[in-house]
């Protein structure tokens, strides 16, 4: 005869107990039993449907699954390598040649004339010229009681262009610096000492003017209209003279001291030249410079 108060389904391995009425001792026996039996069923184990397809075959990964009840050996992470072939780039290092004398490029004008136009400033020319340009370091020029001495200006260098006639017995020289600074060499009284600029362009620009190779002398200082800007230039009319006192050329400077740059314009002609009298007065007048100059 079962005791009351229980109702046992082997079935479903459930137990109902109530517990009132039954000695301590026999609940003890009880949930001695239910720890021994279990008292919920096991869950049915899952077996894994069948696979179909590759769901990763468009990565080119297959997927493998190991029977129910066998354990899968992980597989140890592989470090691949990839190789990109990378074309070969063969560097091209250009060498700068010496600056040479070259027919000039510009705009044709009438009456055998061409006109270069830069950042800074714009001039005519004669067509049959040949024109160079070169990147020089600058000096400065130190009169002192003691004399005069030279010195590479800090950080300085000067755009010089030059336009040369065939037989080169006439020049015209184009020199911008881009400073603001005050380069002008000055005597003991503050003058601009202007045979020192000549000198720089004609002479020996590591020396002051007037060494012993050589001497320049000025006259004509005079102020002169420029175009394209509101202020005005200066302008001065010089001879070169050789160790015995002859007089090799003459020539005239223009130096202009611009809000961002100074600027030396220089015409020279032999005393062999020989046409053209007024050509340097004809390229000062149709020099024109930037507003920005």
């Amino acid at each position: 005869m079962r005791p009351p108060g229980i109702n046992i389904r082997t079935k479903n391995i459930a137990l109902m107990a109530d517990c009132r009425g039954i000695p301590a001792g026999m609940l003890v026996i009880v949930i001695l039993i239910l720890l021994s039996v279990g008292c919920t069923q096991p869950e049915p184990a899952l077996s894994p449907g069948p696979v179909t397809g590759t769901p990763y075959a468009s990565e080119g990964i297959t997927v493998t699954t190991a029977p129910p009840g066998i354990p899968v050996q992980p597989i140890p992470a592989q470090i691949v390598t990839t190789t990109v072939p990378v074309p070969s780039v063969a560097a091209t290092i250009r060498i700068p040649k010496p600056t040479t004398f070259t027919r000039g490029a510009g705009q044709s004008l009438s009456g055998g004339y061409q006109r270069y136009t830069g950042a800074e400033y714009s001039l005519e020319y004669p067509g049959e010229w040949n024109t160079s340009v070169a990147r020089l370091p600058l000096n400065e020029y130190h009169h002192t009681l003691q004399g005069c001495f030279a010195s590479p200006a800090y950080n300085l260098d000067r755009e010089v262009r030059t336009f040369t006639a065939p037989d080169g017995s006439r020049i015209f020289t184009a020199v911008i610096i881009s400073t603001d600074r005050d380069i002008w060499p000055r005597n003991l009284n503050g003058d601009i000492v202007y045979a020192d600029i000549v000198n720089s362009i004609l002479g020996n620009p590591a020396t002051c003017a007037n060494s012993p190779e050589g001497a320049f002398t000025i006259a004509g200082i005079s102020p002169v209209p420029l175009t394209g800007v509101s202020y005005t230039g200066e302008r001065a009319d010089f001879a070169s003279i050789d160790a015995a006192g002859f007089t090799k050329g003459i020539g005239s400077v223009q130096i202009v001291t611009g809000r961002s740059n100074r600027g030396i314009f220089l015409s020279y002609r032999s005393s062999g030249s020989t046409g053209q009298d007024g050509l340097t007065d004809y390229i000062f007048g149709n020099i024109h410079l930037d507003p920005a100059f």
